[in-house]
């Protein structure tokens, strides 16, 4: 199974906080059943720039244009159409009195346009990222996609903002037969004044807008550059040419992600799988090792490296990196995956759902741990609970054969033994 990095897909997340303590400016707006997103204000201000990294030597041989037919016309995404506000999209958001404003009556005007009554009412959808424009025309996005598109506005409304990448806890993401690691990245917006919140005059360092609103990424992060948003913008349309077999489109996003951003690690561990796939395996391990110099031992390179090592025979080796790997392996909805499926197994219903609701707290739309989990609920008398895994698996895939298998067991009063 391929591990690849991508941003703002919900499934395989990697998040921890750290920074300033902020708290809750203003709740993000109800869409359906879930927040939007949500603003905090950051008491402290950030603590710093991105940190400059130290890129090292290349990998030899690091290109093979020609086995994947390159062209530089194959990437027709540039800083125009990803950062660019069409003029429908300007005048929506022109106000004709922007520079009277505080900096939070111009959050409070970029929020309104975007999210209020008579904004356009953007909504999140995974697994697809757009440029600034065609995410508000599409009126929804990933989270890089609906980021880029706050962070044009905030800018065309006269604010001081910056995207910057924030540190989340190991969340995985299985689709289209692809794992996912994914990146988190929110908006900064620089407040220059003294705001008023409740009556009380509070000098802020600025206020933080986010997507993803129940990871919690309240706190600072790294500064992203433009370059580096769109070397994050191109691994992802990389990534999404990958899922779908396009193999050619595929390594001219990597590569131009590459040229943008050097020290950017998750594209070289997404260019090692690409390159596996095409039996360069030397190359591929060039790729992952470099991955692993640029970034330390991250959870996407030290399974991708493991995995090329075992194919290849070389299971001494691979033991290296798979014991580095038992180091996070509290983060891998498989490892308890597994443990679950021991305990129901061994008929210990009670430590399989222990086990089972650790690997669904860390991923997303990973049908099997549902069907499992409602299993050992099941078995363990809590009815209530294996119902509602029951219409989660309902609604991540319909035709999933293990929904009759489930449902029936449900009519049933008496636990059985199969596993499925």
């Amino acid at each position: 199974m391929q591990t690849l990095w991508k941003f703002g897909a919900t499934g395989t997340i990697l998040r921890s906080y750290w920074g300033p303590r902020s708290r809750t400016l203003t709740q993000g707006v109800t869409m359906g059943f879930k927040y939007l997103f949500q603003v905090f204000m950051v008491v402290f201000g950030l603590a710093g720039c991105a940190s400059t990294q130290v890129v090292g030597v290349l990998p030899e041989g690091l290109w093979h244009d020609s086995l994947f037919d390159y062209q530089t016309a194959r990437v027709t995404d540039n800083a125009d159409t990803v950062f660019k506000l069409d003029e429908s999209v300007r005048k929506h958001l022109a106000s004709y009195d922007r520079m009277g404003y505080t900096t939070e009556g111009r959050l409070d005007l970029l929020i309104s346009r975007l999210y209020g009554p008579s904004g356009i009412r953007l909504s999140y959808n995974s697994g697809h990222t757009t440029g600034a424009s065609q995410t508000w025309h599409n009126q929804r996005g990933d989270c890089l996609s609906l980021t880029i598109l706050a962070y044009a506005a905030a800018k065309s409304l006269g604010l001081s903002a910056h995207m910057q990448e924030v540190r989340v806890p190991v969340l995985l993401d299985r689709r289209d037969g692809l794992d996912y690691v994914n990146e988190h990245v929110n908006l900064f917006v620089r407040n220059d004044t003294e705001i008023l919140i409740n009556g009380q005059a509070i000098q802020a360092g600025g206020f933080i807008i986010d997507f993803e609103p129940q990871a919690g990424s309240r706190a600072t992060g790294q500064w992203l550059s433009e370059n580096a948003i769109l070397a994050r913008y191109y691994n992802n349309r990389a990534t999404e040419f990958m899922a779908h077999d396009d193999r050619a489109n595929a390594y001219a996003y990597y590569r131009a992600a590459i040229r943008l951003a050097p020290d950017y690690a998750p594209a070289f561990s997404n260019l090692a799988q690409l390159y596996a796939s095409q039996s360069l395996l030397h190359e591929s391990e060039q790729l992952l090792e470099h991955a692993i110099a640029l970034d330390g031992p991250s959870y996407a390179p030290l399974r991708g490296m493991a995995q090329l090592l075992q194919i290849q025979g070389r299971d001494e080796e691979a033991k290296h990196f798979l014991t580095l790997l038992a180091k996070r392996q509290t983060e891998d909805p498989y490892y308890w995956l597994g443990l679950g499926l021991n305990a129901l197994h061994n008929g210990h219903p009670h430590d399989a759902v222990q086990a089972l609701e650790r690997a669904a707290a860390i991923t997303s739309g990973f049908e099997e741990i549902h069907y499992n989990l409602g299993l050992a609920y099941w078995r363990d008398g809590q009815r209530d609970a294996a119902q509602k895994q029951l219409v989660a698996l309902r609604a991540i895939n319909n035709h999933n054969q293990g929904i009759a298998v489930l449902s029936k067991k449900l009519q049933a009063n008496t636990p059985q033994s199969a596993v499925f």
